[in-house]
């Protein structure tokens, strides 16, 4: 994933948050797009994304709609990753740098 990458998944992630605000706390809709939202943040985040299923748990569809599920998985992975406070390395140079060091 690029930096660029990154960020738009982030905008996407903050967006789907805002509907899930708005939108989801209709109860049975709510409940519908936690299920298709977790889907769609799995796709996009890998298995930090499963974490939107603890949307699920809120049948009244009241409570998490306060939680911003999808941008704390998006800025988390992007803080593992290292595209918030550091400088991502790519991986060939992550590969470069390994090889010069078992030289050294």
């Amino acid at each position: 994933m690029t930096r660029r990458g990154y960020f738009l998944r982030l905008a996407f992630s903050i967006v789907y948050d805002l509907f899930d605000f708005t939108l989801g706390r209709i109860p049975l809709f709510g409940t519908v797009t936690d299920g298709v939202g977790t889907v769609a943040l799995m796709a996009l985040w890998g298995p930090a994304g499963a974490v939107n299923l603890l949307e699920l748990l809120d049948f009244t569809e009241q409570i998490d709609g306060f939680i911003p599920t999808a941008t704390l998985v998006a800025l988390f992975v992007g803080w593992r990753e290292g595209f918030l406070f550091g400088k991502p390395q790519s991986d060939s140079r992550r590969i470069a740098q390994s090889g010069r060091e078992g030289t050294a």
